[in-house]
């Protein structure tokens, strides 16, 4: 009975040594783990206004030629002689270019020799006492033979190609630069002539036009402290290739009201709206078809589509999509 009893105390003292030994081996190898702070985001916003609007564009104007004439071949031939170097000053009427005339000048020649068979035949009829019907025929014969070889004369010139008007001629370039015995087709353009015949005050503009500025549209011409108005009287689209521009032609209502120096800006004063909602362009994002903004609800980040209106230099109107008051992320 006493070895039982030391036997299993014995095997008591073993167990409680081998949870003890767990035990501490458990407690020695946790692994704390930090917890981390998450850094909230700070964003920079902007409240989205009730107020009025107006959509004005400020442009420097400035006093220029907008206009240019075109130079095209009236026939299609070769080139025999380029006239003008390009770009350079030429005057209204001034021969540039000339084509061939060897065919036209072999046509002229045959029909001269017609023109002279029906006119000997007219006075052989006289000659011959022949009768009247007959002579009147022939003279008839000698009528339209005189009236092709005149208009073969005539055609000579348009195998000149003449400058329309005072300027700059500049000589289209494109792929293959016209040079001597260049074949040319009637109708294609053989350069540009700039027209200095008179000076516009102008405003130009690159690749965008100006949204609702039309023919017609008021503007506020400023130079330092004199200021004026005047009104767009036409709009001059060019596309050279490599970018586009817009050339806006301002007729002054009285000249007589500018300098002749110093800065003009140009006010196109398009039209306003009032008590409506307007948020910074810059705000605006635009993805996939969509405009939208980034709104500060509650310190979450939130899209809102939204629809635009008119615009001033750095303000938009938004016609739906935003009531006003929103905070708007800017950043």
């Amino acid at each position: 009975m006493d070895i039982l009893k030391r036997t299993l105390s014995a095997l008591l003292c073993a167990a409680l040594l081998a949870l003890t030994g767990c035990a501490e081996k458990k407690t020695g190898d946790e692994i704390a783990v930090p917890i981390l702070e998450a850094k909230s985001v700070q964003y920079k916003t902007q409240k989205a206004e009730i107020r009025d609007i107006s959509q004005k564009y400020e442009q420097p104007g400035f006093y220029g030629y907008p206009y240019s004439k075109s130079v095209k071949f009236p026939v299609s031939g070769q080139i025999k002689s380029i006239e003008v170097e390009s770009p350079g000053e030429v005057t209204e009427g001034q021969l540039l270019c000339t084509l061939y005339t060897d065919d036209v000048q072999e046509e002229i020649e045959k029909e001269e020799i017609r023109l002279n068979q029906v006119k000997n035949t007219v006075d052989t009829l006289y000659e011959k006492e022949a009768d009247a019907d007959q002579i009147v025929m022939a003279q008839y014969d000698v009528q339209i033979e005189q009236m092709r070889y005149d208009r073969l004369v005539k055609s000579l010139e348009d195998y000149n190609v003449y400058a329309p008007c005072d300027g700059e001629f500049t000589m289209e370039m494109g792929r293959h630069p016209y040079n001597v015995n260049s074949r040319v087709d009637k109708g294609a353009t053989f350069g540009y002539t700039l027209d200095r015949s008179e000076e516009y005050l102008c405003v130009q503009v690159f690749d965008n036009k100006l949204s609702n500025v039309n023919f017609g549209t008021s503007v506020n011409l400023v130079q330092g402290a004199q200021s004026s108005t005047g009104t767009v009287t036409d709009i001059v689209f060019n596309d050279n290739g490599d970018f586009s521009t817009y050339m806006y032609v301002i007729t002054p209502d009285n000249e007589d009201e500018l300098l002749d120096f110093g800065d003009i800006t140009v006010v196109f004063d398009v039209y306003s709206r009032l008590d409506t909602v307007v948020i910074p362009k810059k705000a605006v994002k635009e993805l996939g078809g969509r405009t939208f903004v980034y709104l500060l609800i509650d310190g979450v980040k939130v899209e809102q589509d939204i629809e635009l209106g008119i615009e001033d230099n750095s303000d938009v109107e938004v016609i739906s999509g935003l009531s006003g008051g929103e905070d708007i992320i800017m950043n």
